[in-house]
């Protein structure tokens, strides 16, 4: 197949350039978010008993972002629609909910990073991730036969190194 044309370069670009620009958006919403101390958590819808009214305006947020005639849609009671509209309704329902959620991962994502960047939480510290992998080669060392080295040597070597890690 010979290269794209120069529409399809177009479209492309355009998809990609549109892309870009949404995810810086959503990594400045994201640090707004943050700094102001809102959690995953808190973009959880509330049980019932619980005040709402964080969730609510955060849902209000999300509307504004719509274009008018989706606000309008919304704002209507459901009763006075026609199927179709009633159709349109239930669609950007489930986008206010969509959106939060979006909002609620990109924050645990962020919440999951430590100051520098890097994972944190339940990740295995150096020491037991060695002595896992070390663990893990005896065995399988164990299983083996006709190896291109020592076995029985190199099976004492890395137990001696395993009992070194405490």
């Amino acid at each position: 197949m010979k290269a794209i044309n120069s529409t399809i370069a177009t479209a492309i670009g355009q998809y990609v350039g549109a892309s870009v620009k949404t995810d810086k958006i959503k990594i400045k919403t994201i640090d707004v978010l943050s700094s102001e101390g809102i959690t995953s958590e808190m973009l959880v819808a509330p049980k019932n008993g619980a005040d709402p009214a964080f969730f609510d305006s955060v849902k209000a947020a999300v509307v504004a972002g719509f274009a008018t005639n989706v606000q309008a849609l919304l704002s209507k009671d459901t009763k006075t629609l026609s199927d179709q509209a009633k159709s349109d309704k239930r669609y950007w329902q489930q986008q206010i909910g969509s959106k939060i959620k979006d909002l609620r991962n990109a924050l645990a994502k962020r919440e999951a990073q430590g100051e520098d960047g890097e994972a944190r939480g339940n990740v295995a510290s150096f020491e037991a991730r060695l002595k896992r992998d070390l663990t893990k080669y005896i065995a399988q060392i164990e299983k083996g036969e006709a190896f291109q080295f020592p076995a029985v040597e190199m099976l004492k070597y890395l137990k001696s190194a395993s009992v070194l890690i405490k």
